[in-house]
């Protein structure tokens, strides 16, 4: 999955430096560019693009970079943002959006890429905790903790979440079981997956998580046992029971 980059800034000049750098850094990386805060917040808003990182120019007409940052964080808490900014006045600023950092423009090529070291980093880290789907042109990023269980419901997938709230798209359930980590997540019927962490109780053919009964067919049977007894073992281990 390539890392999506947005560029932010009013240059036109400055935006092609930093694209030309990005793209030396690696070639496979997909940027889009943006003049001003109010389009590129709109696509965010709009799950047009689930941007990885964003560079942000501070000084721009309309919204100005910090108060663009200020909005995407109100709605997008893991995206990475750096700031780019011909001067150094507003670091205060960028804490209180948790900015990942800071760079001074002219830009440095080697600061640069120090800082992209440290941000796939942590990219790559955050995306084995993750999966991505799209439905109807809008994209969304899940937390694989935040999901309870999965249902296949007339070639939809459903995912029904921590907070109540249930997400979708097309797909197979096979498909969607490869992208999910193996420890948390047991295939316990035809249309149905469970995260193991959320299972309160199993019994010979239901699994229960929370009010919810999810149904253990006699093919995932013996699966779905390994599964949960593997779990309860490496929970009581970890407690030092």
């Amino acid at each position: 999955m390539p890392i999506q980059i947005g560029i932010c800034d009013d240059c036109a000049e400055d935006s092609k430096i930093l694209s030309e750098a990005l793209y030396t850094y690696d070639d496979s990386f997909h940027i889009t560019d943006y003049s001003d805060g109010e389009s590129l917040l709109e696509d965010c808003l709009n799950h047009e693009i689930l941007f990885d990182i964003l560079f942000l120019d501070i000084y721009m007409p309309g919204l100005n970079g910090i108060e663009t940052a200020s909005k995407i964080r109100a709605n997008l808490k893991d995206v990475i943002i750096i700031f780019a900014s011909s001067s150094d006045e507003h670091y205060p600023e960028a804490y209180d959006v948790f900015a990942f950092n800071y760079i001074i423009k002219p830009l440095n090529t080697q600061k640069l890429n120090s800082v992209l070291d440290q941000a796939l980093m942590n990219i790559t880290k955050e995306r084995g905790k993750q999966i991505q789907i799209s439905y109807k042109g809008t994209n969304y990023r899940i937390l694989c903790q935040s999901i309870l269980y999965i249902e296949s419901k007339d070639k939809i997938i459903l995912f029904h979440m921590t907070d109540r709230t249930t997400l979708q798209c097309y797909a197979k359930l096979d498909e969607i079981l490869k992208q999910l980590p193996e420890e948390s997540f047991v295939r316990c019927h035809q249309s149905f997956a469970v995260n193991i962490f959320h299972a309160t109780a199993m019994a010979e053919n239901h699994f229960r998580i929370g009010p919810a009964v999810i149904s253990i067919s006699k093919k995932y049977q013996k699966e779905s046992k390994d599964k949960y007894f593997e779990y309860l073992f490496t929970h009581m281990n970890h407690r030092g029971l």
